[in-house]
């Protein structure tokens, strides 16, 4: 089989200081070439155009050359929720709900369908909504939804720390993690997933990682200082790198 090269959450916007995948530009270029030099398929497991905070059209003037590289390398898409508008061009071959790598039992998502408030039967126009007031936030502060995102992760760990010593009924662990408390409900999206596949690649989460002995990878995201992307070699093996170096991501993605 080829080898495919899977990188998830580009979240291409409109140069603004809304858009968080711009300072990686010139290494998404590169990693292109790189694909193209080995000549290998390229799968962008979700969330590739930032559609909750950018017109098309805007996305288009700011990243054409982009666009026309991944044209040119016949590169697959999986829809996510930031680009769920996709969704009314299915009949286009290379956009997919999930997709399997020809050849394999690998299967590619990218992972919103198990975060509830970004599921899309249910919660995801609220979902929506929270992003494009974050986008004015960045208007004035570009950082915003880094500082967030690492508040959140704080609060996260201090809460689920303090619902496990909890003696109150109906405040346990288990309580927390229903209500999508952290990270579980994607582990358990993904032992569902490996049920039938040998290994599934997941994105939404911007946490690059792997869990169940490699068989569940977290492919990150390129909007934030170090990108990163997933691996598939002609073999089937399966690992998370760093780019640019290569460099193997060791991260395990536990609840």
């Amino acid at each position: 089989m080829l080898t495919h090269y899977i990188v998830s959450d580009t979240h291409l916007a409109d140069g603004s200081g809304r858009d968080d995948f711009k300072k990686n530009r010139t290494r998404f270029k590169n990693f292109l070439r790189f694909v193209r030099k080995k000549k290998a398929r390229l799968v962008i497991a979700g969330d590739f155009l930032e559609l909750w905070q950018a017109h098309p059209a805007a996305i288009t003037r700011a990243y054409s050359d982009i666009l026309n590289e991944l044209i040119a390398l016949q590169a697959t898409i999986v829809i996510g929720n930031h680009d769920y508008f996709l969704t009314h061009f299915r009949k286009l071959t290379f956009l997919h709900d999930s997709y399997r790598l020809p050849g394999t039992k690998v299967i590619v998502k990218h992972g919103h369908q198990f975060d509830r408030f970004n599921d899309p039967e249910r919660f995801m126009r609220i979902a929506n909504l929270a992003a494009l007031a974050a986008g004015h936030l960045e208007d004035i502060y570009p950082d915003f939804d880094e500082t967030a995102l690492g508040f959140l992760k704080h609060l996260q760990k201090d809460l689920a720390a303090a619902f496990r010593s909890s003696p109150t009924p109906g405040t346990g662990r288990k309580e927390y993690l229903d209500r999508g408390g952290d990270l579980s409900e994607y582990l358990r999206g993904a032992r569902a997933l490996l049920k039938k596949y040998d290994y599934c690649i997941l994105g939404h989460t911007h946490e690059a990682g792997t869990a169940f002995d490699g068989r569940y990878l977290n492919a990150g995201c390129w909007t934030s200082d170090t990108p990163t992307y997933v691996e598939v070699n002609s073999k089937g093996q399966c690992s998370v790198r760093h780019w640019p170096g290569r460099r193997p991501v060791t991260e395990l993605l536990a609840a």
